[in-house]
């Protein structure tokens, strides 16, 4: 078996596999595009603990109210966008999941990511489930689905959408990357025929992602 120099604790999407890019150290700042680098399949180890980014962004469309316009009243919407990312530890089998809601439109991006090295080649399982509710006026705005590194194309599906990928990660011996995402594109449901009071009725998207070593 040949031996592999370790990379790492970290390295980074955009270098090309540039050597020196492949030995950083975790950013201060978490980075999206610097992943961990571990050591195959292998959980259990102290001294090389398996490690991957989560990030998970929201973005909430609220109906405020109206404004008056020569045409008539308008609806007026507020918008606010969340992205939370972080580095984790797994020693097992892990999942990723949220959920929001609106009285107008919601959106959720989950992406899981990590880097590795290894001499033979190992299988992961992932399974994806993301589904959107609301009244008889649910509609989608853009794409829901599933994609990942080995993804032509993303996997569709609305309002809901639960299957899962076995993937082969190949061998090694520079860090490879491997990431998954599951979106919601956009969820939404109409305005009130009064378009002056806020709406009352909501439109609520959950996601999930479980990674599984085989």
């Amino acid at each position: 078996m040949t031996a592999i120099l370790r990379a790492g604790p970290f390295a980074s999407l955009s270098s090309g596999l540039l050597l020196e890019e492949s030995f950083i150290n975790e950013p201060d700042v978490f980075n999206g595009d610097v992943f961990p680098v571990n050591c195959a399949n292998t959980i259990s180890s102290l001294a090389w603990p398996w490690r991957y980014n989560e990030s998970i962004s929201k973005t909430l469309t609220t109906h405020t109210g109206c404004e008056s316009t020569p045409g008539g009243d308008s609806p007026v919407t507020s918008t606010s966008t969340s992205s939370v990312g972080l580095v984790k530890t797994a020693t097992e089998n892990f999942s990723i999941s949220d959920s929001a809601s609106s009285n107008h439109k919601v959106t959720i991006d989950i992406d899981l990511g990590f880097a590795y090295q290894a001499n033979q080649s190992f299988d992961v399982r992932v399974t994806f489930n993301i589904s959107a509710s609301g009244d008889s006026t649910l509609q989608q705005d853009g794409t829901m689905g599933f994609s990942d590194t080995f993804t032509d194309s993303p996997i569709e599906g609305f309002p809901s959408l639960s299957s899962s990928v076995t993937r082969t990660l190949p061998p090694s011996y520079v860090p490879n990357f491997y990431s998954a995402k599951i979106f919601s594109g956009g969820a939404l449901i109409d305005f009130p025929s009064d378009v002056c009071i806020p709406n009352t009725s909501s439109v609520s998207v959950s996601a999930s992602l479980q990674f599984e070593f085989l």
